[in-house]
Order: structure tokens, then C-alpha cells, then sequence
């Protein structure tokens, strides 16, 4: 079986050949080759290549994310600049002007948000009326590249942004003012979650009409950020939402729980689901491998080796315990992975490691 069969093998509960693994190491390459870094053999190697010689399968949305476009409206002016390591963002539109900072990390491969584009209230009427104005398209030259480059090495996968509410905590306000406002403008905020709502029909009835086969709602579910009371009332009716119509255009749907999630795991199943990815086990998450299981309950688990695993502090003999024990538990509804992703200091020859583990294995 090829990667991409054994992707979909695992969505539908098939027996496979063998495990697929596909750890995220894109985020080692790129700081690693920033900082020259990278073991000489992959020195002239694009990622691609990496992975094949590790014997692992990429996680196929860094190549095909950017086939889904996001235009804004025609009277929106947006302008970028770089300022002092920073990347400023200004949206200009008739109802007023919005800001946003995002300062680049250390090596220039990632970036956080040292000013949010809501300051108040008033802010959240302006960008509501930027995002209502947005359409999407999709680009089909962009899609055929990525699936040309991937060939069989992994199924397509497109990232979609954090559902409504995250979306206002981690992309437009942070969460102390998101918190905030719900508190005191409570109607300006349902008001706002209601247009972001409504902007998303158009992106997944663009998605559901591609040959995009499965969709990832990048979330960063973590129970501090959207506790229960919260996640029942905006993230569960959103989910059964969306998976609804996407299982409907026969796509299938994961999304990424990638913090504290104990007192969330309670709704997966409600979720509608095919998939959860990164889901971190102890010691670096805050669940059992028997908490999950119990769990999802058929839901696939996408990842699942802590990334703490790939660090000095844990043997080789260590990992390959843990290895045997998480597919003996969840095959075959498992895409084996990285929880969350190969830390730029992490041995990349665990992953190889791994990769052989995996061959040698012999499902259920």
C-alpha cells in the first residue's frame, strides 16, 4: 500500500500493510536550515527529499493550503510593511482602520502577535465588515503542483482557520480582551461569531466542491482557552456544522486539539469527527494513552507520540515502548505522528528510528 492509501485506510477502520507515520518536521527543517543547522546529509535537500529518506509521509496542508485563496472585498485596502523584525498589517476600510503586529520569532519562522487587530468594540464592527466582504477562490494550478510534488506520499489535506470564537481569542483579539467583551458586549460578540459564521459557508462550499479530500480545522483546541461552557455553546453546534456538510461532499474532517484537552474529551464523539490531530498523551499533554482511547472511540487518532519523546531526555528503548504500545492500542484507526510537531532541537534520527519501528510492526 502507498502512504495515501494507508491515510484513508485508517479513516475507514481497514486493515494496512503497515501503520502510515507521519511526523511534522517541517517546522525542524526550516529553523535548523535557517540557522544552518541541518545534518549534513540533508544539507541540499528540500523537505520532500527529507522525509523520503527518513521513510516517513508529510503531512500534505503545507503544500496544498495555499490552493484555497481568501480575496478581500473591493473599498478593503490591505498594506504590509516590515518594521524592526515586525510585520504590520493595516486593513483600511470605509467604517475605519485596523492594526496588527506580529512580531517575528528568533530565527524568522514563525511569528506571534504583539498587537491585535481589536483594541474594543468598535474595532470588532469594523473587521466584521471586512470579513463579510471576503470571498474565496480556488486556485486548481496551485492544487495540481502540490499533488504532483506529493504524488502518493500522503493524501490532500487543506487547513481551515480556528472555529469563530478561537478565531477572536488566538487570530483578532487575544483572550483577555475576547473574555472581556463577552462579558460586557456580549451581543457585539454573537453578532461578530454570526458574520465569521457566514464567511465560512462560502469557504467550505468552495472546499466541499474541490478534490480536496480531507479538511483540518486548525483549532488549537485547549480546555483554558474554550472551556466546556464555551465549547458547548460555540464549538460543538460549529463542528456538527460543518463535518455534516463536509461528510455530506464526501470529504472527511480532523481538527487540531493540540492543548490541555482532559476536560474536553468528553464531546469528541459529539463532535462528528472522523479525526483528532495531535492529541498529546502524559507526559507532555494532560491525558492517558487510556483516556483516548476511551475517548474516541473510533474517532482516528492523528499523531500521538509526545514531542517530548524526540528530546535527549527520553532512550531510544523508551520510544520504542511507547511505539509498540500506541499502535497496539489504536490500530488500525490510527495516522501515527508527532504530538505536535519534531522540536527544532530534536534528534531526527528518533524519527528514522521510528519509521523502522513502524515497518517491523505487524498490526492486529
Amino acid at each position: 500500500m502507498t502512504p495515501r492509501e494507508r491515510v484513508l485506510a485508517a479513516f475507514e477502520g481497514r486493515r494496512v500493510d503497515r501503520v502510515v507515520w507521519q511526523p511534522r518536521i517541517v517546522h525542524w527543517y526550516e529553523v535548523n536550515k535557517a540557522c544552518g543547522t541541518l545534518p549534513e546529509r540533508y544539507r541540499d535537500m528540500d523537505v520532500l527529499e527529507v522525509y523520503d529518506d527518513l521513510g516517513a509521509s508529510p503531512r500534505s496542508y503545507h503544500w496544498y493550503n495555499s490552493a484555497i485563496r481568501c480575496v478581500q472585498g473591493q473599498d478593503v485596502e490591505v498594506s504590509t510593511r516590515d518594521q524592526d523584525g515586525s510585520v504590520v498589517t493595516t486593513y483600511a476600510t470605509p467604517r475605519g482602520t485596523l492594526r496588527e503586529v506580529e512580531r517575528r520569532t528568533e530565527h524568522g519562522t514563525a511569528s506571534y502577535h504583539t498587537e491585535y487587530l481589536v483594541k474594543n468594540v468598535e474595532d470588532l464592527q469594523v473587521l466584521a465588515d471586512v470579513v463579510s466582504k471576503q470571498t474565496f477562490e480556488f486556485d486548481r494550478g496551485l492544487y495540481s503542483e502540490a499533488a504532483e510534488r506529493l504524488g502518493d506520499r500522503a493524501e490532500s489535506i487543506v487547513t481551515v482557520p480556528w472555529l469563530p470564537l478561537l478565531r477572536l481569542i488566538i487570530g483578532y483579539a487575544g483572550l483577555a480582551r475576547t473574555v472581556i467583551m463577552l462579558r460586557r458586549h456580549p451581543g457585539e460578540v454573537e453578532e461578530f461569531i454570526r458574520v465569521m459564521d457566514e464567511s465560512d459557508d462560502k469557504r467550505f462550499r468552495l472546499i466541499s466542491s474541490s478534490p480536496i479530500k480531507i479538511v483540518n480545522l486548525g483549532d488549537n483546541i485547549h480546555h483554558d482557552l474554550i472551556p466546556p461552557p464555551l465549547f458547548k455553546k460555540y464549538a460543538l453546534p460549529y463542528y456538527k456544522k460543518r463535518t455534516g456538510e463536509l461528510h455530506r461532499a464526501g470529504k472527511l474532517c480532523t481538527s487540531h486539539w493540540d492543548g490541555y484537552v482532559r476536560r474536553l474529551l468528553p464531546f469528541a464523539k459529539e463532535t462528528g469527527l472522523d479525526g483528532i490531530e495531535c492529541l498529546t498523551p502524559e507526559p507532555q499533554g494532560d491525558v492517558s494513552l487510556e483516556e483516548l482511547k476511551k475517548a474516541l472511540d473510533g474517532i482516528v487518532l492523528v499523531d500521538g507520540i509526545p514531542a517530548t519523546h524526540f528530546l535527549p531526555l527520553v532512550s531510544y528503548s523508551e520510544l520504542e515502548t511507547f511505539v509498540h504500545r500506541i499502535l497496539d492500542m489504536f490500530s488500525p484507526r490510527i495516522i501515527l505522528g508527532i504530538s505536535d510537531m519534531l522540536p527544532p532541537g530534536g534528534d531526527i534520527e528518533k524519527v528514522r528510528f521510528v519509521s523502522r519501528t513502524v515497518e517491523e510492526y505487524t498490526p492486529p
